[in-house]
């Protein structure tokens, strides 16, 4: 599970059958000072996180395929939860 920010979203001109419809947006992994630890990646969001939103962010492919629905979904990442601030 990877902790990160959403930073904007992604389309795409061809893309597997099995991403059609979902949005797909990327995000920068963070530590919990909210600081950048790694390269962006991208995600399908199921769960409709807005930009800059933190969230929690699954590499489970299996996981994912079920979200789309197609075992053979070359997708591997999906935000799995949003983490509410403290504000």
């Amino acid at each position: 599970m990877i902790l990160a920010r959403v930073e904007g979203h992604a389309t795409t001109t061809v893309s597997h059958p099995s991403l059609a419809g979902q949005k797909i947006v990327l995000c920068t992994p963070i530590d919990e000072k909210d600081r950048q630890v790694g390269f962006p990646i991208a995600a399908i969001d199921p769960i409709g996180s807005g930009l800059h939103a933190k969230v929690f962010i699954t590499t489970d492919g299996r996981f994912s395929q079920k979200t789309t629905g197609d075992d053979t979904s070359p997708i591997r990442n999906e935000i799995i939860g949003i983490v509410d601030s403290n504000s």
